[in-house]
């Protein structure tokens, strides 16, 4: 009766693992069928299969993602490149990292000893279905793992000083880019309504729209299309005088500084972002 005790257990867990690497391989195997039907599509330019694969394979989220990643890198994000040779597809390989992380690799050719390795993250959806919910950009390099996107929810303080103001503001702004939600416009523009002057949301408006008119979105109050997680970190504040105040952050491993200057005013006790440039 003591051995039944002992290996029941042992039974349980060991059926336990096995099934979870049997999950592992079989979420890599679908991982690597998207891929390698999507560099299909990209390398034979056929668009509506590859909008077809990506509706059905990335979160609604994700989908979004991407579209502000190619705005950022003007390549894609999901095969860190701008084309895809055979080869590419011939080298394709999708091997398990830790609980929901998977790295997608390929080689441009037979030369490249090195490969392109893309950590990405899956979820299970409500219908039991793998999709990838984010892709590590190239500034990432080969990081994974759940705490690079485990940022604590920052709360803006408006009834303090005009820097601290500022600060919490922009860590809550880009920690909505950061935790994607499907209403992610929703948000941002509630908290311009809630913390931007009238005439500060008016401007904000108007060179969205210029922007548009360009052909390259960009945020205004964050001077990019996107905000992402490996970027949180480097979010600096600095007073400039004058209620002038200047955001800036590393956008990526080479040193891409992207810098925001904005004006704080005071209405009924509270502080407002008024002007920007």
């Amino acid at each position: 009766m003591c051995a039944l005790r002992i290996i029941i257990p042992l039974l349980l867990t060991f059926l336990s693992l096995s099934e979870m690497q049997a999950q592992t391989k079989t979420q890599a195997g679908q991982i690597k069928e998207f891929y390698a039907c999507y560099m299909k599509a990209v390398e034979t330019c056929n668009q509506k299969e590859e909008t077809e694969l990506l509706q059905d394979f990335l979160t609604p989220e994700m989908q979004e993602k991407k579209g502000r990643l190619v705005q950022v890198t003007g390549s894609d994000p999901l095969l860190r490149a701008q084309d895809v040779s055979e080869y590419g597809r011939q080298s394709l390989a999708c091997r398990h990292l830790e609980g929901s992380w998977y790295e997608v690799s390929y080689r441009w050719d037979e030369s490249d000893t090195i490969g392109i390795k893309i950590p990405v993250r899956v979820q299970t959806d409500a219908k039991g279905k793998t999709r990838i919910c984010y892709v590590t950009p190239y500034w990432g390099g080969s990081s994974y793992g759940d705490s690079l996107l485990d940022i604590a929810e920052q709360a803006v303080e408006d009834g303090k000083d005009a820097e601290t103001f500022v600060a919490t503001f922009f860590k809550t702004y880009a920690y909505t880019y950061v935790k994607m939600p499907s209403t992610l416009e929703q948000e941002l523009g509630l908290l311009r309504q809630t913390y931007c002057t009238a005439d500060m949301q008016g401007k904000y408006n108007a060179l969205s729209q210029q922007y548009m008119d360009d052909g390259s979105p960009v945020d205004p109050l964050i001077g990019c299309a996107d905000f992402d997680a490996f970027w949180y970190s480097s979010l600096r504040v600095k007073p400039l005088g004058k209620n002038w105040f200047e955001l800036s952050y590393n956008a990526d491993a080479n040193g891409w500084n992207v810098r925001v200057k904005v004006m704080v005013s005071e209405q009924n006790g509270h502080c407002r972002i008024s002007d920007l440039k």
